[in-house]
């Protein structure tokens, strides 16, 4: 037997990273990374170990237990930790070390058989059960002293990198943040660093002004790493007051700060406006305070000193406030954003209104704020900002697609509106008329997003007639970008290529809720339904793909004489589908002909909908629809070769 250990990450990283596949360290990680990620066979002969003989029983409790093994390894880094060999078995300690907090770190031993020339990962961690090798009795000995190994040195492993953690995280914070950098700020400069880190994400630096990189650590240090580790963790939402600082939907503005030079105290106040309100508490957003305190130690650097609501993300609320002091920086918070972000007025309504419908589609929370005319006392133009970032919200709410897209625009002396249908994913096909009020200042054009009775009232006339004069045509105008074809063009099918980058375009679209360049991929036929059918379908991909954990994959491209058809994997809560999209030639090039929706399913329900979608395109173009139900065949033929079917011509399936 051989024992070889390994500890620095780097080492470990670099011998990974060169070794031969039949490394037993490689292959161990490689296992925990296909458990992670889900991507694990667990048939006989392929990613483990597991002996032919494995009852089906056994089978489902081993994937069970991996499971839980997978939200255990979380989305931290695994580095090879000790390895032990017995000739063609081993054990391997793989090392969970991302992160900063000591408490989230993990060692996972991985047991593993060597077949042939290649090592391969028992599919129980920390034992050879189920791998075929305890058939062998004069492996016993062998088996139970590597198994005991692991369960030992396990626990040593762990307690050795908790104690190297202290002096990890300072060689990874100051890796990334310098003691240099932070021994230059003024309090002032350490705030507003502090907010830009949270701001961007980056747990480092936030770690670094936190007194990560102070001489000695602050008493409280376990509660502050948690803290800040918990409110940048993907698996988890801030609570307040974290989520008001690190939140990418908050917008944000410095408004206090009070410390002189020579002090070693003082405070930085940001202003801070959440679109989405305080829930659950109400949905109206309003201005919310946040006060960070900072100290400067005896080692020169400046650290911010959370509160007990930071601590304790939000549970244990701090009730010593100063009105006074508070309600004049609540004051402040209009005039410090438009200093900011200076207004930018308009030199038509036609401008003001293509900028607004820009910036309501930004992922950029302030992007509106200098689009607003800001009118009465701090308390109005708080309530105009409020009502502002709502409406923003509205349109950039992570559960569902939605957009605004011009249909009109009326301007009436200093005052203008714009009526736009509210394209919602959930309900595609219904009008929903919302109107956006401008206003022609002494500087130009603006944004009113809460516009006065008067204003409405002087407006109401045209506003009145649109939801008449848009009932038959708002199709029209929300669809003008997509290519309209009076038949099935002769032209040559797409290249698989160029099918593939319009599939992939078409991913990326409805992954972002972008419904114009969304519809710009698109073709729709000259039929009395396809503008139903078209948003319809346009609805039902854009909510799925709000839903989709994995990034869809192209399984293949059937290339006939007039269509490529690209078939597709979409996974969702680990349940997965086949669709099937046909890619047309047209004078404005490759175009997906969404109105036609098929998917590979064994369920009658689908059976039924692709053969009306065949039966749909039969009455345009029998011979196109008699081409494509064989890309279908083909489709399902590579996904289940075993089993061909075709999807019947009609809506009759029986």
């Amino acid at each position: 037997m051989v024992a070889v250990k390994v500890i620095p990450a780097l080492l470990a990283m670099a011998v990974s990273g060169l070794a031969a596949p039949s490394d037993p360290g490689e292959t161990a990680v490689d296992f925990l990374e296909k458990v992670r990620t889900k991507n694990l066979n667990l048939e006989p002969g392929a990613d483990t170990a597991l002996s032919p003989q494995t009852s089906e029983k056994k089978r489902k409790e081993i994937a069970r237990r991996l499971e839980r093994l997978a939200r255990d390894l979380g989305d931290d880094r695994l580095e090879v930790g000790s390895v032990r060999l017995d000739g063609d078995l081993a054990a391997v300690m793989v090392r969970k070390i991302g992160g900063f907090d000591p408490a989230r770190l993990q060692v996972f031993p991985i047991a593993l058989v060597k077949r042939g020339a290649d090592w391969t990962a028992a599919p129980v961690p920390a034992s050879f059960e189920n791998s075929g090798v305890r058939y062998a009795t004069a492996l016993k000995n062998r088996l139970k002293s590597l198994e005991d190994w692991m369960l030992r040195e396990r626990v040593v492993d762990l307690e050795n990198l908790r104690e190297q953690s202290t002096a990890r995280m300072r060689r990874e914070i100051e890796a990334n943040f310098p003691v240099s950098t932070l021994r230059g700020f003024t309090s002032q400069q350490a705030g507003e660093r502090f907010l830009a880190a949270c701001e961007q994400r980056q747990l480092p630096a936030i770690l670094a002004l936190l007194g990560g990189l102070s001489a000695t650590l602050p008493e409280d240090w376990p509660a502050r790493l948690r803290a800040a580790d918990m409110a940048l963790s993907s698996t988890s939402e801030s609570a307040r007051p974290w989520r008001l600082l690190v939140a990418p939907e908050v917008l944000r503005v410095p408004v206090y700060h009070d410390g002189e030079a020579g002090e070693t105290s003082a405070i930085v106040s940001i202003a801070c406006l959440d679109p989405t309100g305080n829930l659950p508490r109400s949905k109206t957003p309003k201005v919310e305070l946040v006060h960070l305190a900072l100290s400067k130690k005896s080692d020169g650097l400046w650290r911010v000193d959370p509160s007990a609501e930071f601590l304790t993300n939000g549970s244990v609320r701090n009730n010593e406030t100063d009105e006074d002091l508070d309600g004049d920086l609540l004051e402040l918070f209009p005039a410090k954003l438009a200093l900011k972000y200076p207004v930018a007025p308009a030199a038509t309504v036609q401008q003001a209104c293509d900028a607004l419908i820009q910036a309501l589609g930004s992922s950029n929370p302030a992007s509106w704020a200098s689009l607003i005319h800001l009118q009465g006392d701090p308390s109005d133009q708080r309530a105009i900002c409020a009502r502002a970032a709502q409406a923003w919200w509205d349109l950039r709410s992570p559960s569902v697609a939605r957009q605004a897209t011009p249909l009109a625009l009326h301007e009436s002396g200093n005052l203008a509106t714009a009526a736009c249908q509210l394209f919602d994913a959930r309900n595609p096909d219904r009008l929903d008329l919302k109107f956006l009020f401008f206003e022609k200042t002494p500087m130009g054009w603006l944004w009113d997003p809460s516009p006065a009775d008067t204003t409405r009232a002087a407006l109401r006339d045209w506003t009145d007639l649109q939801s008449a004069h848009w009932k038959d045509q708002w199709q029209d105008a929300l669809l003008r970008d997509c290519t309209k074809l009076e038949k099935i063009p002769d032209s040559a099918a797409p290249g698989e290529e160029e099918s593939r980058k319009l599939l992939e375009s078409w991913f990326a679209a409805t992954h972002q809720g972008d419904l114009a360049a969304a519809l710009r991929l698109t073709a729709r036929l000259d039929t009395p339904d396809s503008k139903i059918t078209l948003l319809r379908n346009l609805g039902f991909e854009m909510t799925g793909a709000r839903l989709k954990q994995d990034p869809p994959s192209i399984t293949g491209v059937h290339r006939g004489e007039i269509w490529s058809a690209v078939g597709a994997k979409i996974t969702v809560d680990e349940k997965s589908s086949f669709p099937l999209y046909p890619v047309i030639g047209t004078p404005a090039g490759p175009r997906l002909l969404l109105e036609v929706d098929l998917a590979a399913s064994g369920s009658r329900s689908r059976d039924f909908l692709n053969g009306e979608a065949l039966e749909r395109l039969a009455v345009s173009n029998p011979a196109a629809a008699v081409e494509l139900k064989k890309h279908f065949s083909a489709h399902q033929a590579a996904l289940n070769p075993e089993k061909k079917t075709e999807p019947p011509m009609g809506g009759n399936a029986p």
